[in-house]
């Protein structure tokens, strides 16, 4: 993700400590730097009460501020659902009820339908026990649960939060695979973040149509889903609209049907594995472009572009770029690690870009601007970084953001030839240790993230930090890896010294000095 901060042109100028911003700068000197931010438009109306087969229950949660996200542990109640944690909480330090460890979700098969007045949805997710359940917890938001169905078995289910509980009729036994099935209806409606983030979490509906934006925790607002980085799955979406309209999704599009009634139906196949805050969709009038390129392995890489006809002018030929600078990530990280790559643009101001996985969200305020070219970047190097290798946890955040914005500076200094680590350096930062729901996206994380791999990089010398890179993404290319994992690398690969440094960056109260180069 790349977003600007309300505070970084008055940072950049003080140089003073940033306390709460985001970073998101062009490719000038920290003089020109000017921000923008843009909040999107949301409804305020409080979640809908879900319907369940017998008597349930559900605890409504206040929800302002990314700190104020209901996330936290369930209870057990009247219901005999226990929301016993045992059956799997994965644990995480900024988000901890999120997301539940007692399986391991293969794929995704999500059908909405959104030609209507109300989104109608059902989700098929396609599961693997890893410890004996007896009840089986899911992330949703908001929506009205019409049924749930466990291996075509109707079960008992109640909502505490953002958790769909369910009481299963038989246990799955660890080992054993399992189809949940879950039928709902409603308006998806984002979360408020208040001041944590410039934007609302989620599903977002506008006039023009619909898009999603769910990074760190907004994909429940629209399918039920194991929540969180660590339960990576295969996406099939299908989506229903009204003629006229374009549905965008992720991987590759395999058919579009025009329906008796006049609707058409889209359906995306995305095959690689994915993190759920990735997955995306998108309504409107969309002008749809293909083409395929050759990557650095021989094999054939798909770029579509899905720009929304009131965005072409906006955009302008800032895409002509992608198969240049896919050429030039491939020669620097390795063979680009999915099917299909392209951009989504929308047209409004977002105020942020976010690179949903084989199809990079951006408005046109992003676009159409000077700074398009580096967060393209950005966007195209999460695709190594961040969504081939995730965060284990979410703080471990740096490590997505870090390597982006190292990447978005190579790239600009290779085309404009400015080195933004330079300024970046003169910028006093928090450590990348310590982050709150508020704190996941401050300017420490991105620049002094960045700044940390460009001190390994000056500290080791170019040849061994692409040898640390590219074992990075082979090692845990298609999973998850944390801090420890990256030191532990550093330390294999480059020695203690080494990781001196880069733990210096990391954990150091005071911004170390930037090394010199070799």
């Amino acid at each position: 993700m790349r977003r600007p901060s309300y505070l970084l042109a008055a940072v950049l100028i003080v140089a003073a400590s940033c306390t709460s911003a985001a970073n998101e700068s062009s490719d000038t000197s920290a003089a020109d730097i000017t921000t923008t931010t843009s909040r999107a438009q949301r409804t305020t109306s409080a979640p809908t009460t879900t319907q369940a087969p017998a008597p349930t229950t559900q605890n409504d949660a206040g929800q302002t501020g990314l700190a104020g996200l209901d996330v936290g542990d369930p209870g057990g109640d009247e219901s005999g659902l226990t929301g016993d944690r045992s059956l799997g909480s994965i644990g995480d330090p900024t988000f901890p009820g999120l997301g539940n460890a007692g399986y391991d979700v293969s794929g995704y098969d999500i059908g909405l339908d959104l030609a209507g007045a109300e989104m109608s949805a059902e989700a098929r997710i396609e599961l693997t026990a890893l410890i004996d359940l007896t009840e089986l917890h899911l992330d949703l938001v908001g929506m009205d649960v019409d049924e749930v169905r466990v291996d075509d078995e109707p079960v008992l289910f109640d909502r505490d939060g953002r958790e769909l509980r369910l009481r299963l009729a038989d246990q799955v036994s660890a080992g054993e695979t399992a189809e949940v099935v879950v039928a709902y209806h409603g308006q998806p409606e984002p979360l408020d973040t208040g001041e944590g983030l410039p934007f609302n979490l989620g599903f977002q509906t506008r006039p023009w149509g619909t898009f999603v934006a769910s990074e760190p925790i907004g994909a429940a607002t629209w399918f039920p889903a194991n929540d969180h980085p660590q339960d990576k799955a295969t996406f099939d979406v299908e989506v229903t609209v009204q003629s006229g309209q374009v549905a965008i999704g992720p991987g590759q599009l395999v058919s579009t049907v025009v329906n008796a009634d006049g609707t058409e139906t889209y359906s995306w196949e995305a095959q690689d594995p994915m993190t759920t805050y990735l997955a995306s969709v998108a309504t409107g009038d969309f002008e749809l472009t293909t083409e395929t390129i050759e990557g650095i392995a021989g094999n054939d890489i798909v770029i579509r572009h899905a720009v929304h006809r009131d965005a072409l002018l906006a955009t302008g030929d800032s895409l002509a770029t992608t198969a240049e600078m896919m050429a030039a990530f491939e020669e620097q990280f390795g063979p680009y690690p999915f099917e299909s790559y392209g951009i989504l643009v929308v047209p409004e101001s977002l105020g942020f870009a976010l690179e949903n996985q084989t199809l990079s969200l951006f408005g046109t305020d992003i676009i159409g601007s000077e700074a398009a070219q580096p967060i393209l970047a950005h966007e195209l190097a999460h695709h190594w970084f961040g969504n081939l290798v995730s965060p284990a946890a979410w703080d471990d955040i740096w490590l997505n953001e870090g390597f982006a914005t190292w990447a978005e500076w190579w790239w600009t200094e290779r085309i404009a030839g400015r080195d933004m680590s330079r300024i970046a350096a003169t910028i006093p930062m928090e450590p990348l240790t310590g982050l709150t729901p508020d704190t996941l996206f401050d300017i420490n994380v991105y620049w002094r993230g960045g700044l940390t791999l460009e001190a390994l990089r000056r500290t080791v010398g170019d040849e061994t930090f692409a040898e640390i890179l590219s074992a990075w993404t082979e090692r845990y290319g298609g999973g998850v890896a944390s801090t420890e994992n990256f030191l532990d690398l550093v330390t294999e690969l480059a020695g203690q010294e080494a990781t001196n440094v880069v733990s210096q960056w990391i954990f150091a109260p005071d911004m170390p000095a930037l090394p010199e180069e070799q």
